[in-house]
């Protein structure tokens, strides 16, 4: 340290130079490099190299708890403000939970004893978080909180995913597998629909993702995938074990990077045999649960995922799916680009891209240090990990009857496998820019390819915002409405009919609506309607029937019914009173209905006669008169007999342009390309 006020000349200063090293240190100095450097070579699980990065700073790659804290705030949003695109969704899964815990609901056939091709376990299993909301009088909150618990188990699931990637393929798959489905227009969707083929979805994610790691004699790797293929299979979707086959194939017959003696190839098989035979003993275990609940349910020996897929393959009858709708071939396609827009043309190029990948960057799967002469090549490992999803597509896409929610249990292999050939094509940039430039240094210092990547994941992130915006905006009316009836209509009814009851309320419910909303969702109390039960107040569902979004939120005060539409297939019915016959929890659930069928004609006695109504929800379509019919007229257009509570815009499609209903962008003018109808609320003036 130098005194102060002096002012020595650095080359003058004293300093200690460390001493020289002795060859032998120096020798053992280069031996422990090239022993760590060997060490984490073996380390390296991940199959895809960055050859040309080697001594770069790794880039982010986050941990499980840090991208499950990423996720989970989008799927929260999901969870409150995504809409319920799929009536199946509605009156198969919601209304069924919804007689299970209150006691009222519609009844569709596939629950009939008779045909028994829905499971109550799967309803069973979703009920446990609802004992957490008994406390709350308001279903609503119920409702929302399972959408969340969804959003909860959806997050847990893409977090692993991803981790999964990264560690086993690339951090620059994972990173990019990552951003995709976060704000994937498709995990909006599904990451909180109440649907088996969404939890076949988590399952075959789950299941994947122990898939990605490399393949061995051991049991765990195997016996994992086992239940949790067999979890989507038999609590969600029997069909998503289709998704399981990859990876049992390449359990029994591709050797991976595990080494065996000269000679022992029958010992090896016979190991790998013996693990799948205990994975499959695992997996068939998930089924014991499933059979035990559901025969108790409709009080017969019943195997619902046998059921399902001999009603959907194997039906004699003159029924099947394709009673629903048939579609052309390019119906999966066409939607997929809707979900993944320029993701789905990526996924669809996975193979492709690595066979091209071979010839134009062949060290992207490593050198020979990084494998033994017998093992499989990093390629073929890959390829086995990018077929599930060309497996799925192809399949669904020579069925006649398709349905988006099909996709679901593939969400996340169509991003993976888009994910790779992202990266892929990333690596072909860099051997095209070290043939260019002769220098590998040069790589290291460039961002032209991070940029490349980057513009990528941004451009497909603001397509599905944009995406997000349109389903929102344009569809969004129906949820909107029954909250509008049950925090508006019904608190203003109860008002004006029993005013003696509300005498400590200081709300007028003479206010236009405007102020009648803002005093309402301003006021530190809520209005009790449970005296509105003595008006046997009854809300109908015409053509709008398919949009009804369950009780769960429709108060206990209001019955709903339907009146006959243009509709001529068949309707759910109300379920029996609880109690009134065998069943689960008291429930009716083993009682044979009437008026069921599953050629799913017309049965009369789902009508009620419109004059009996006191609400009617409708859409009406006033650049479409002509749409008008006997049974389904124009309610809000019939001011004699109607009067328009609350009217709402509703997306016209065939009177609005291809992009500019697609897509959806906050500017006025954009908005203004589209037509709109009118979502509305309407009040029977003869009824008041």
């Amino acid at each position: 340290m130098q005194p102060a006020g002096v002012n020595v000349p650095s080359s003058q200063q004293m300093r200690f130079a460390k001493a020289a090293q002795t060859p032998e240190q120096a020798k053992k100095q280069l031996e422990n490099r090239q022993k760590g450097i060997e060490e984490k070579r073996k380390l390296d699980l991940a199959l895809l190299k960055d050859h040309n990065l080697k001594l770069v700073k790794p880039g982010w790659s986050p941990s499980f708890l840090v991208v499950f804290r990423l996720i989970i705030l989008v799927r929260f949003f999901a969870g409150m403000y995504s809409n319920i695109s799929d009536c199946d969704e509605v009156f198969n899964y919601w209304e069924p939970l919804h007689y299970l815990l209150r006691g009222v609901g519609f009844q569709t056939w596939e629950y009939s004893p008779v045909y028994a091709i829905r499971s109550y376990f799967y309803l069973v299993l979703n009920s446990l978080p609802t004992f957490l909301t008994r406390k709350f009088t308001d279903k609503r909150v119920t409702f929302f909180a399972l959408r969340l618990t969804y959003a909860t188990a959806s997050s847990a699931v893409e977090a692993a995913f991803y981790r999964a990637a990264a560690v086993n393929l690339s951090p620059h798959v994972g990173r990019y597998l990552l951003w995709s489905m976060v704000f994937s227009a498709a995990f909006w969707t599904a990451s909180t629909a109440f649907l088996p083929s969404t939890f076949a979805m988590w399952g075959s994610m789950l299941g994947q993702a122990v898939a990605l790691s490399p393949v061995s004699v051991n049991y765990g790797r195997i016996s994992l995938i086992g239940v949790a293929f067999a979890t989507a299979a038999f609590v969600g979707w029997p069909f998503a074990a289709l998704l399981a086959a990859p990876p049992v194939l390449e359990h029994l017959f591709i050797r991976g990077s595990e080494k065996f003696a000269e000679g022992k190839n029958a010992l090896w098989a016979a190991k790998r045999a013996r693990s799948l035979f205990v994975a499959g003993l695992a997996g068939a275990s998930v089924l014991l649960p499933v059979i035990f609940i559901d025969s108790n349910a409709y009080q017969k020996f019943v195997i619902v995922p046998l059921n399902i897929i001999k009603y959907n393959i194997l039906n004699s009858s003159g029924g099947g799916p394709e009673l629903y709708g048939v579609e052309p071939p390019s119906y999966y396609l066409k939607n997929g680009l809707l979900a993944f827009n320029i993701m789905l043309p990526l996924a669809l190029l996975s193979i492709p891209a690595l066979i091209l990948t071979l010839f134009v960057d062949p060290k992207r799967f490593g050198d020979l240090r990084d494998r033994h002469h017998s093992h499989t090549h990093p390629a073929v490992s890959v390829a086995i990990r990018l077929v599930p999803m060309y497996l799925w597509l192809a399949v669904l896409t020579v069925q006649p009857h398709k349905e988006e929610r099909f996709l679901f249990p593939a969400y996340g292999h169509i991003l993976l496998n888009a994910a790779v050939t992202l990266y892929l094509c990333r690596g072909w940039f860099e051997q095209a820019h070290l043939k260019f430039y002769k220098s590998p240094y040069a790589i290291t210092q460039t961002k032209v390819f991070s940029h490349f990547t980057r513009a990528v994941i941004v451009f497909t992130s603001i397509l599905s915002l944009m995406r997000i915006g349109a389903l929102h905006s344009y569809y969004r009316a129906p949820l909107n409405m029954y909250f509008h009836l049950q925090y508006l209509e019904l608190p203003r009814l109860a008002l004006l009919t029993y005013p003696h009851l509300y005498t400590a309320t200081p709300v007028d419910p003479t206010l236009p609506l405007s102020n009648f909303s803002e005093a309402i969702m301003n006021a530190d109390f809520t209005i009790d309607t449970e005296p509105l039960a003595a008006l046997n107040l009854r809300l109908c569902l015409g053509k709008e029937w398919h949009r009804f979004p369950s009780h769960f939120l429709v108060p206990d005060e209001v019955e709903v019914r339907f009146i006959e539409s243009d509709f001529k297939g068949i309707l759910p019915k109300l379920w029996d009173e609880a109690g009134a016959g065998k069943g689960l929890w008291g429930r009716s659930t083993g009682s044979v209905p009437s008026g069921m069928n599953d050629l799913n004609k017309e049965e009369r006695d789902r009508y009620v006669d419109v004059s009996t109504c006191h609400y009617l929800i409708d859409l009406d379509f006033p650049h479409r008169p002509e749409a008008a019919s006997p049974l389904e007229p124009r309610y809000a257009a019939d001011e004699a007999h109607w009067d328009r509570l609350n009217c709402l815009p509703f997306l016209d499609n065939a009177h609005s342009p291809l992009l500019f209903r697609t897509l959806w962008l906050p500017v006025p003018a954009w908005e203004r390309k589209n037509t709109y109808g009118d979502y509305c609320l309407l009040r029977q003036k003869a009824k008041f």
